[in-house]
């Protein structure tokens, strides 16, 4: 989705809202009628194609020729095998370990007390995932005629960040979106909205492709509201059952766990990516031995202030964590830590699994390395090339002096490869040139503040003076590094900030996630020697015979430019297997291009001509061409 895409589905969210709070009745039976409607087309292609089918038999019926009547009576038999074959839409089983009763009778008997509770259906399928995250997802075994096979995804490291009690509320919430007991038509459109997003991802038949592609975002937006709700519905369940106490403090560990692995787990894992092409062994073990006892204080109560901050966008059909709380009529003063759950002394994932946790964790272990070993062989080759640019950047700088974009990306990357000390050095003898260099602020600021040294915030209040894109990381490093100074009223002042920013800051991300033909494109703004060095480097690939570099214009922060940069690629004799496939070579030049600015790397080939005649348009726009 766009941004054009964007700001119109949040005009229809927007006015839908606005009409559901004043008519609630006709707000459901409009939703009832348009989720119809997807049956009914569906209905409609089946029936007309049935009926084109009888009308080819009755003119050849007509013709009295018994021989066509046979054989057209076998051409029958065979199209309509066929459509009801294309009718029998497949959706995808969910990935994960089944478990079973026997297995974990414990396990299994809290979550049928739930679902008798609340009256949900029969949970079929029970699957244990890496994921640090929980689920219910329907799967129809009549394609869109419905008679779900329902599946209960449990992530082992979110049993892991959750108490036995807390963990019922996980259960509790994920049911009620299933609950007969309340809302049953909320529950309905739930899944309703989830059969057309996949039907509209799945489908390849062009009369439903085209179709869903229009219906199911309008569907999205126009029962977006309903969506929401049925999410406060599920929290409420959720209380019902487990009381407000235990429902807040398993949200707050949800987010606070997220955001360790995020930031940090995560984070020191894809490092290891420089040193080897495969994904390191027991990754899910040390995972949840990290959840255990990896989690400081501090940076727990910075990171349930910042998610305590954060606003409630149409990104996503759940409501940010403080208005889920306030629905829950749970106060919190997130600069408390009092207010942080208290430890847990046995989690869920040791209760339930006891001493069988790590055999569990060792079949996920090779899950995840699994799936992830395509990821981490281009993170591998792309940390490879960046080390690369580096050896070049460090023998260039003996030579002559690099300009402030090429010193920036010596700095960066010597933080990544060597240590902060080295990178420190190149971050200030670059300030002490061009002082109002914005990333070079930040980044010093932050290495700074990490290393609790105060000198950063002069340098981080300095970068957000200077750079939009650079207000949020840099109020929430200014955030945690007050609020471990226990000055919260300091603190509070960079939350506001970035609270303030967040709408535009979104909105700037995902104007820059996507190049088309639609978009406008002006003049580069470099200065010859910053074109004439990548023009020089780009000529270092053989299969590189033309460039183009122009700016795609942007809405959210303009003066941020988004360069786009066009590369025709010439077949090159001799290069047989050893021909750099497009992604590689994009992957390639990504790396080593050093450039602040965002870079949007794209091979013209048949599938983008379009893109291809906006592109090289423009004035100056042709940088390379020399084959």
């Amino acid at each position: 989705m766009n941004i054009q895409q964007r700001e119109q589905f949040n005009v229809i969210v927007q006015k839908i809202e606005k009409y559901a709070r004043q008519n609630p009745s006709y707000y459901k039976l409009r939703v009832f009628l348009l989720a119809i409607l997807g049956y009914a087309y569906i209905t409609f292609v089946f029936l007309l194609m049935c009926g084109g089918i009888w009308t080819l038999r009755n003119l050849v019926v007509s013709t009295q020729s018994d021989y066509l009547v046979k054989r057209i009576n076998y051409v029958i038999i065979i199209l309509i095998v066929g459509i009801i074959r294309l009718f029998w839409v497949k959706f995808q089983r969910p990935k994960g370990l089944e478990l079973y009763r026997q297995q974990l009778p414990d396990l299994f008997a809290i979550i049928d007390e739930i679902r008798e509770t609340l009256k949900a259906p029969r949970i079929h399928h029970i699957l244990l995932t890496y994921e640090h995250n929980a689920g219910v997802l329907q799967i129809p075994r009549l394609g869109f005629l419905g008679w779900q096979k329902n599946y209960l995804l449990l992530g082992l490291p979110l049993l892991q960040s959750l108490s036995v009690e807390q963990f019922r509320s996980t259960i509790a919430h994920e049911l009620g979106h299933l609950s007969g007991n309340h809302s049953r038509f909320s529950g309905w459109v739930y899944r309703v909205r989830r059969t057309w997003y996949q039907l509209a991802s799945t489908g390849d038949f062009f009369l439903f492709k085209h179709f869903f592609q229009w219906y199911e975002p309008y569907f999205n937006a126009y029962s977006f509201a309903l969506a929401r709700a049925q999410e406060y519905e599920a929290d409420r369940r959720s209380v019902e059952i487990c009381g407000i106490e235990t429902s807040a403090e398993e949200l707050i560990n949800i987010y606070i766990h997220n955001s360790f692995l995020h930031e940090v787990f995560w984070k020191n894992i894809y490092e290891k990516a420089i040193h080897s092409s495969e994904a390191p062994n027991g990754t899910i073990t040390k995972l949840l031995q990290a959840l255990r006892t990896d989690i400081k204080t501090h940076d727990a109560v910075k990171w349930l202030g910042l998610a305590c901050s954060d606003i409630t966008n149409n990104d996503d059909t759940h409501p940010c964590l403080s208005e889920r709380l306030e629905a829950m009529g749970y106060l919190i003063n997130p600069n408390n830590t009092n207010k942080l759950p208290a430890y847990i002394k046995e989690t869920a994932a040791e209760y339930f699994f006891d001493e069988t946790l790590f055999s569990f964790a060792a079949y996920l272990d090779e899950q995840w390395k699994r799936e992830i070993a395509l990821y981490w062989q281009k993170m591998h080759v792309r940390l490879m090339y960046q080390q690369q640019n580096l050896t070049a950047l460090e023998a260039k700088a003996y030579r002559y002096t690099l300009t402030p974009e090429q010193a920036w990306k010596r700095g960066v990357l010597t933080e990544k490869f060597q240590s902060q000390e080295a990178a420190i050095k190149i971050f200030s003898s670059l300030l002490a040139s061009d002082p109002n260099h914005a990333s070079s602020n930040y980044e010093l600021g932050r290495i700074l503040l990490q290393n609790y040294d105060g000198k950063g915030i002069d340098y981080l209040n300095k970068a957000i003076d200077l750079d939009p894109e650079l207000v949020i990381p840099s109020c929430e490093i200014l955030y945690g590094f007050y609020m471990r100074c226990s000055q919260p009223e300091q603190a509070n002042k960079y939350l506001l900030l970035r609270q303030q920013y967040q709408p535009s800051f979104k909105l700037f991300q995902l104007e820059r996630q996507h190049v088309n033909h639609t978009d406008k494109f002006i003049a580069h703004d470099l200065s010859p020697v910053e074109v004439q060095q990548i023009a020089e480097h780009l000529s270092n690939y053989s299969s590189v015979g033309k460039a183009y570099l122009v700016i795609k214009r942007t809405k959210i922060f303009p003066d941020k430019p988004l360069y786009v940069l066009g590369i025709i690629r010439y077949f090159v004799r001799g290069t047989g297997a050893d021909y750099q496939p497009d992604a590689e070579l994009i992957e390639q030049i990504n790396a080593e291009i050093n450039l602040r600015s965002q870079v949007h790397v794209i091979i013209f080939n048949q599938t983008n001509m379009k893109l291809y005649g906006a592109v090289t348009r423009v004035r100056d726009a042709c940088i390379l061409s020399y084959k």
